[in-house]
């Protein structure tokens, strides 16, 4: 039974991780409506003060 519980709980988080980043995006003047809701996560984070963090960009090495 807690096995339902947890991915709702995550996506209850995630959710509102979103829409706490479009909030400060916009705020800010980046037009976040064009970006989804993986590109926002994969670039954007709320660190523990509640302040928008970008994400490093990990590029792969070249071989």
């Amino acid at each position: 039974m807690s096995k339902k519980k947890v991915p709702a709980i995550l996506m209850q988080h995630t959710e509102k991780n979103i829409r706490i980043i479009r909030d400060k995006l916009s705020r800010i003047g980046i037009g976040e409506k064009k970006l989804d809701d993986t590109t926002i996560l994969a670039s954007y984070s709320i660190n523990k003060f509640g302040q928008l963090c970008a994400l490093p960009k990990v590029i792969p090495p070249v071989q």
